[in-house]
């Protein structure tokens, strides 16, 4: 591994989690238990495993002491710059690389805190550098949930939004970038692009994995284009569509008599993307050229170039909704442990890889598996877990079951209760003789002792409104 000095690394862990408030009402995003571990050490972990020494972790501002209290907890390598912004819950993903600005002086890697992958970012970053690219972004084959996984909480029917994603099937151009719901039946693709990229795949089956490399005068434009507040929703269909466009006369740009409203700094997106004069040089000397269609020269001379890597063959996905956050928890432990390079917290030599519990947890009873019991919990007799996540703190008294579930912080689940397929979010209280089957319990809520539930959020009214 080599430390990437070229490159600095920002994790944006600053959101509110706002298609899962169910589970983020009074607890941060970035710290929700993944395989019993904060959601963001699995990004840092990826970090670090490539060979990164520091990263900059983007939290709100009323985040980042927990956020570095539990950062401090993971005993990772890799040295973490905690910055806060002030209400990024409500800010886009580049709203808040704009704020930190100050602090990024070369190109850089953007990941999302709720990216869960073991893609070999080098090669990412190879892809970036052999191009010279504006941005390359890495793409994921659209995670498959099997027909009968039951997603805890209402039956929703709301399907995903599918992105339409055009990349050459030669060199990983990315060239074509935009929503499904855009389009009602059919595509228009220009003359242009087809020309330059007569052949070309549309994917309507890839997942953009918000992990981006980008270059430094993309920031600066950035920096003066302020309607650009979202990365991938805005900023990278920008840039992919003006890889297209021309550069302005360089005579008239060069012209110090040339009016703004000639040249209007935040439209013209040339006044950033300048090749430098060695770059130029060694292209147009180079043999290498990327077509094969005409004698153009390499790149079609675009001086704007997008790419896409498309992990292939990997795991992955985005832990942004109820769903694929209950979906990575049944499968993390299966997945980490197809790739031996990754050293996950709970993986030691000393214990059965599908049996994780923390030495100082306590546990009397017989009946456990395939299960991750965190620091400090206590597990009575006659009880019986399975298949299941037990967190820190937690009390499970006897003659209790608990299968498919997520079992949070402090959470205490009394006698003679059963629990499938729920989530049990912070400090809830499940009182005796209790039935759940497919439930979210809200954080600090109790529920009463003899009830059943089904396909049910509990917590008080209050806290499912979001404002």
């Amino acid at each position: 591994m080599f430390p990437y000095k070229e490159f600095q690394a920002i994790v944006l862990a600053g959101g509110g989690g706002s298609r899962m408030t169910e589970l983020t009402h009074g607890q941060h995003k970035c710290l929700l238990p993944i395989g019993n571990v904060p959601m963001v050490w699995y990004p840092l972990q990826l970090l670090e495993h490539t060979g990164f020494k520091e990263a900059i972790v983007v939290v709100s501002e009323n985040m980042e002491n927990n956020v570095s209290l539990a950062i401090n907890k993971l005993n990772l390598k890799i040295k973490v710059d905690i910055v806060s912004v002030e209400d990024a819950e409500e800010l886009g993903t580049a709203d808040s690389i704009r704020l930190i600005h100050e602090k990024i002086y070369t190109d850089f890697l953007v990941i999302s805190c709720d990216l869960i992958t073991d893609v070999d970012i080098s090669e990412v970053l190879n892809l970036y550098r052999k191009h010279n690219a504006s941005i390359t972004a890495l793409m994921l084959p659209t995670p498959k949930v099997p027909d009968d996984f039951v997603t805890p909480g209402p039956k929703n029917k709301q399907k995903p939004e599918t992105d339409l994603i055009g990349i050459d099937n030669e060199t990983g151009r990315l060239i074509f970038l935009a929503s499904g719901s855009d389009f009602e039946e059919t595509i228009n693709i220009s003359q242009t692009l087809l020309k330059k990229h007569p052949s070309f795949t549309l994917h309507s089956k890839l997942m953009d994995a918000h992990l981006y490399i980008i270059s430094k005068w993309v920031l600066d434009l950035l920096m003066h284009n302020k309607n650009l507040t979202t990365l991938k929703g805005e900023l990278l269909p920008y840039i992919v569509s003006k890889q297209f466009s021309k550069p302005p006369n360089k005579q008239c740009a060069d012209d110090k008599n040339t009016s703004i409203v000639q040249v209007d700094l935040k439209e013209d997106i040339y006044r950033f993307a300048v090749e430098k004069s060695l770059d130029e040089l060694i292209r147009k000397m180079s043999a290498y050229n990327d077509h094969s269609t005409d004698l153009e020269d390499a790149y079609n001379g675009d001086i704007i170039r997008c790419y896409a890597y498309i992990g292939n063959g990997k795991f992955g996905l985005r832990a942004n909704t109820i769903q694929m956050y209950h979906f990575i928890n049944t499968k993390i432990f299966e997945w980490w442990n197809a790739d031996n390079s990754y050293q996950h917290p709970y993986f030691r030599s000393e214990q059965s890889l599908l049996m994780k519990i923390s030495p100082t947890a306590i546990v009397h009873s017989t009946q456990i598996q395939d299960c991750s019991v965190d620091d400090n919990a206590l597990i009575n007799e006659k009880t019986s877990l399975k298949e299941s996540h037990i967190g820190p703190n937690v009390l499970v008294e006897s003659k209790t079951r608990v299968s498919s579930s997520i079992v949070m912080e402090n959470v205490t689940v009394k006698q003679r209760c059963a629990i499938h397929n729920c989530i049990l979010c912070n400090g809830c209280v499940i009182e005796e003789g209790t039935e759940l089957k497919d439930c979210i319990v809200g954080p600090q809520h109790t529920v009463i002792a003899g009830s059943q539930h089904s396909r049910e959020v509990l917590t008080d009214p209050d806290k499912l409104i979001e404002i």
